[in-house]
């Protein structure tokens, strides 16, 4: 109901209230004062009554003329006593007397002057033979008519007087449910004006803190992990990329490239240090550029005259293939600075392996591009390539007959991560990754075969089968929410989303709300408009979304409420080594303070240690999900 009609019915209630409240009492008050006119009348006779008895010791003369005074005055019986013996009885011998008992009334009086005398007398109530004639209630009446008009006219007034509260009313819910936006500014018709001016303005100042919150987490984040001069990644945020990709087992192996532009300080000095800086963005728009086609890669400037990338699952033949074209790409950059590009960029490549120690692959990488710069010219120069794992040296062919092999064999199994609450280490969730064997009988990891999945064409496909296995553990195993990462093209792909739909509805309601889809904050970032639609379709049938990998990358953290997002997953490479990095500590808390005021949970990923746990906890983290949360789940289990 709303406001003023609870206030209006609220009105009506004590109007009617009252007005029953004063009919009943003059009812009331009425029939006591008839009642008490009739005993007064009687009470004169008995007076009468009284006299005579004291004159006379034989019988009493009122014997004679009482009866018809009796009968004038209505009474029925009239009883004289003197110490329990009757001196004086008059019966009217009304036949309908036992038809009107229920409107017979007693009085008793004791006699003044004969103390010794009682009377009692019965007679009829005085509102038995009363008539109620029209014009008698015509006051009456007059006075409802006129109560009911005056309420019915001012219950108008007020409901136009209330109507600018309703209107307040109204933006105070939307406002509740998050919609302040939509009603930023009220109408002229609110009321009270002052709290409609006062909600303007505190909408207005929250959207400005906000606006001032948002731009102050992307300065700490940005002023953090992205260099000032060139806009991409610097040396803490490659630091960062780098050791979680070697303690991924999704990532057998990859390339390291460090590129070296020669006498950077000579040639601020030969040319001006503004024309450099020019030159040095433009090498990093190229860069930027190459490194977006491939999954995963990290472009950043290590230092003033150096950058470095980070190619995943780029390894031998394909390290060479890679180097060839950015070493023709570099030589045919457009500088505005008149600078040779044959002798200036220098290149080392380095291959490192899973499980390798970051400092090492730095000095192999260090290595190689000392080597680079003695050989003379530019070019570049490959350290020590190793023999790549068996797993990861496969073609595209032997690939595509592995998969194959599993479609057809039914082959695909799945692993689960534990999520712990960070409170008190409560199970929250899993999420599921797919796995497969190959044609040794090795486990291969999913970081691995799913990259070449999407080369076969058949990511989608596995896509599927992660959902179909979601459901059915759904269906018949515990009821505990599931995590399952999906392909970008998956989410835009209107076909694969459509069965996906069909195949969620036949869960009951309950389950749905178990299921976590999860994005990249990456991919995010480059299709948010496309993914409004599938992401929307999913919230109305119950699912939640999870953002993984965020602040793998500085970006716009608006996603958060246009996707309506549930669940943010914070990047392994800000939780490695977390109680000894304060800058990491400082961009989880602007991660954090993004989603203050919402109803969005963040879990850290990639925990292995207890002092990264403690850290966590300490800044305030929903939940955990890494080695250290299975090792501690299987310890409590045991």
């Amino acid at each position: 109901m709303k406001f003023t009609n609870k206030l209006i019915g609220f009105i009506i209630f004590c109007v009617l209230s009252s007005v029953g409240v004063v009919l009943l009492g003059g009812a009331v008050s009425l029939r006591e004062l008839a009642i008490e006119t009739q005993k007064q009348n009687i009470s004169r006779l008995i007076d009468v009554m009284d006299e005579q008895l004291a004159m006379e010791d034989s019988e009493p003369r009122f014997a004679f003329w009482l009866p018809e005074l009796l009968r004038a005055h209505s009474v029925l019986q009239l009883t004289v006593e003197k110490e329990g013996l009757v001196s004086y009885y008059f019966d009217a011998n009304t036949p309908d007397t036992d038809a009107v008992a229920s409107f017979l009334k007693e009085y008793y009086f004791k006699l003044r002057a004969n103390n010794d005398f009682t009377a009692k007398v019965v007679m009829l109530s005085p509102y038995y033979a009363m008539e109620y004639p029209p014009v008698l209630l015509t006051g009456v009446g007059t006075g409802l008519v006129i109560a009911l008009f005056g309420l019915v006219i001012a219950i108008r007034l007020l409901r136009r007087g209330m109507y600018g509260a309703e209107l307040l009313s109204i933006r105070s819910y939307k406002i509740m449910n998050g919609d302040h936006l939509k009603v930023a500014v009220g109408t002229d018709a609110e009321w009270p004006k002052a709290t409609s001016r006062a909600f303007d303005k505190l909408i207005a100042d929250l959207e400005d803190t906000k606006q001032e919150r948002s731009r102050f987490d992307s300065y700490m984040r940005t002023n953090a992990f992205v260099d000032a001069s060139t806009g991409i990644g610097n040396r803490d945020s490659f630091l960062n990329q780098l050791e979680a990709m070697l303690s991924d087992p999704g990532v057998i192996a990859g390339t390291v490239i460090k590129i070296e532009l020669y006498e950077l300080s000579q040639l601020n000095y030969n040319h001006g240090v503004a024309s450099v800086d020019e030159m040095v963005k433009s090498v990093s728009e190229l860069l930027s550029k190459f490194v977006d086609r491939f999954t995963d890669s990290v472009l950043a400037r290590y230092r003033g005259d150096q950058f470095i990338v980070l190619l995943p699952r780029i390894t031998g033949p394909e390290s060479e293939i890679v180097m060839k074209q950015l070493y023709k790409l570099l030589t045919r950059v457009g500088l505005s600075t008149p600078v040779d590009c044959d002798e200036l960029f220098y290149t080392g490549v380095a291959i490192y392996h899973h499980g390798e120690d970051a400092e090492d692959v730095l000095e192999s990488v260090d290595q190689a591009l000392k080597i680079a710069v003695l050989q003379g010219s530019s070019g570049w120069f490959l350290y020590e390539q190793e023999e790549l794992s068996p797993v990861h040296s496969k073609g595209t062919v032997r690939w595509r007959a592995l998969f194959d092999k599993t479609f057809n064999n039914k082959g695909f199994y799945y692993e689960q991560q534990s999520i712990l609450s960070m409170a008190d280490k409560t199970l929250l969730g899993y999420e599921i990754y797919p796995r497969l064997k190959d044609e040794n009988n090795d486990w291969v990891h999913a970081g691995v075969f799913l990259p070449m999945a999407e080369k076969c064409g058949v990511l989608k496909r596995i896509d599927r089968l992660t959902v179909e296995h979601a459901i059915s553990s759904l269906e018949h195993g515990e009821a505990i929410a599931c995590g399952i990462n999906l392909d970008i093209q998956s989410y835009l792909d209107k076909r694969f989303m459509r069965a996906v739909y069909l195949d969620i509805i036949r869960l009951p309601a309950a389950l749905r709300g178990l299921i976590h889809f999860e994005i990249h904050e990456y991919q995010i970032n480059r299709n948010l408009a496309m993914l409004l639609d599938p992401v929307k379709n999913l919230k109305a049938l119950g699912c939640r979304i999870a953002v993984d990998m965020v602040g793998q990358d500085v970006v716009d953290s608006s996603y958060i409420k246009k996707l309506d997002v549930d669940v943010i997953k914070i990047h392994p490479s800000l939780v490695r080594d977390l109680h000894k990095r304060q800058i990491n500590q400082l961009a989880i808390r602007s991660i954090l303070g993004g989603t203050v005021n919402l109803a969005t949970t963040v879990i850290a990923v990639g925990v292995e240690s207890k002092g990264e746990w403690d850290s966590l906890n300490k800044l305030g983290v929903y939940g955990a999900q890494g080695y250290f949360c299975n090792k501690v789940s299987v310890l409590a289990e045991s």
